[in-house]
């Protein structure tokens, strides 16, 4: 079943980006909806791939959706749309995934490459790396900045903890801090490396994010894979 043959491809990605979207939840729904392709539920497949998975940046359920609109499994056969699912799945580089991108494109007339250009760059806006990356920065900035907190504690010996939202563990204040802080340098560095330009500091102001927003919004508007 070339689905699932594709999942090992996820394991090892060409490009570093990162880890986003990927928590214990997303663990969870990972393994419901094999389950739910293995035993034939494939409706509810889908659904779970294109509206749970695919928008956190998972790049197998993003192919899953391609291919089951491929062949129309669950949902109504569209080999354009497949085409964009496949080409967002390939956007890492991950060389199985390129591999069925460029022979499905390959076979298209020029009236379906043009679909599929829209339908790529659509999806691109809201389920890129890029995107999603940006979206995990400022949910961080905000955790950073008290906006949005967990559940402080304080243990025997007096130093404060915290409940990362994450993972469930507890863990010191500082520490979480510095996990914060990690993350935040990782997905601006990631940005920088992808649509270029100088570093970026760790903490954007408004004016800063609302010009990264824009300099992302216009990389993405360029079909650069074909």
């Amino acid at each position: 079943m070339l689905g699932l043959l594709v999942a090992a491809a996820v394991q090892a990605e060409p490009y570093d980006v990162p880890d986003v979207g990927m928590d214990s939840r997303t663990a969870r729904i990972q393994a419901k909806v094999e389950s739910l392709y293995e035993r034939g539920d494939y409706a509810r497949a889908h659904f779970i791939y294109l509206n749970e998975l695919a928008p956190a940046g998972d790049k197998y359920a993003q192919y899953m959706a391609g291919y089951m609109y491929l062949i129309g499994l669950g949902v109504e056969e569209n080999p354009v749309l497949a085409s964009a699912w496949y080409r967002l799945a390939a956007e890492r580089g991950t060389p199985e995934f390129l591999s069925v991108r460029d022979k499905l494109l390959s076979g298209m007339s020029d009236e379906q490459l043009l679909r599929s250009d829209e339908a790529y760059l659509a999806l691109r806006e809201n389920y890129s790396d890029l995107v999603i990356v940006l979206q995990e920065y400022e949910e961080d900035l905000a955790e950073l900045h008290g906006r949005v907190t967990g559940s402080r504690l304080s243990n025997s010996s007096g130093i404060v903890t915290i409940v990362d939202p994450r993972t469930g563990a507890t863990i010191s204040l500082d520490d979480y801090r510095r996990r914060i802080e990690t993350r935040l340098r990782s997905h601006l560095d990631f940005i920088s490396k992808k649509i270029g330009g100088e570093p970026l500091r760790t903490e954007l102001s408004a004016d800063e994010l609302a010009d990264l927003r824009r300099r992302i919004s216009e990389y993405l508007k360029v079909v650069d894979d074909r």
